[in-house]
């Protein structure tokens, strides 16, 4: 009876998650249609998203809101201000930073990489949308090697990742030397490999300055677009749906 009590709630929560996504998708639409598909507000206000996603609806309601991992956007204008001449995004799904970088560091080259070639379709259409499609180089595969060989011809590189647990190959005893002048954001899947995110931060602190970033909790009542919503809506409307609690290192090299 306990086995079937447990599966019953299993099979209850997916019901349960299935049916929010579908609302917040069709809450996604509206704003679309509001916004006339920019992101309101936020680091990257202005850029216009693509339609399609490479995977569920691609937090589309939260980024037209310019909500979207709020946590990293002091560090993101922090970096921005360093005007960074060289951008590497491992995991880039659809563009969201690649192409909101781009947009930010006029002049620039952002290299984009994801393994799914959906994901790379559509973070070029966003490229092409907001008209940086020639400083954005899709790629789909980012080795250690890879990695080592474009920031070494940087000055000031930024590197984000978030790549679903891979972090843990592209940020080694044997990477970090040619990462000693990049600034890095990285998205650490704990609940794939617990402890990561303390190892990968040590491996950073002697040459970065470390900070580690959690996921908090977001304010529907901050965007006046949704007053009119529910409460459930404006809640879904901002949810990322992450599968536990989120951590981020955001870390800047001690020689700048």
């Amino acid at each position: 009876m306990e086995a079937l009590e447990v599966e019953l709630g299993r099979t209850v929560a997916r019901v349960l998650v299935e049916t929010a996504g579908m609302r917040r998708r069709q809450i996604g639409r509206e704003l679309r249609r509001l916004f006339g598909g920019r992101c309101a507000a936020g680091p990257f206000r202005g850029m216009l998203l693509p339609e399609a996603a490479s995977w569920g609806d691609g937090d589309l309601a939260p980024k037209l809101l310019g909500a979207y991992e709020s946590e990293l956007h002091p560090a993101l204008e922090r970096v921005f201000a360093r005007a960074p001449d060289l951008v590497v995004d491992v995991g880039c799904a659809e563009g969201w930073y690649a192409v909101g970088a781009a947009l930010r560091l006029p002049g620039r080259i952002v290299h984009a990489f994801d393994l799914d070639e959906k994901a790379l379709a559509i973070c070029g259409e966003a490229a092409r949308l907001n008209g940086v499609a020639e400083r954005v180089r899709l790629e789909r595969r980012c080795d250690a090697d890879r990695l080592v060989a474009l920031v070494t011809g940087a000055e000031r590189p930024l590197v984000i990742l978030d790549c679903e647990g891979f972090e843990r190959e592209l940020v080694t005893p044997s990477t970090v030397p040619a990462l000693a002048r990049a600034d890095l954001i990285v998205e650490c899947h704990d609940f794939l490999e617990p402890g990561l995110c303390e190892r990968l931060a040590a491996l950073l602190r002697p040459t970065h300055e470390i900070e580690i970033l959690r996921e908090g909790a977001r304010d529907p009542g901050a965007w006046p677009v949704l007053e009119k919503l529910g409460s459930l809506d404006r809640w879904l409307a901002v949810c990322e749906f992450r599968p536990n609690l989120m951590r981020w290192i955001v870390a800047r090299p001690r020689a700048s």
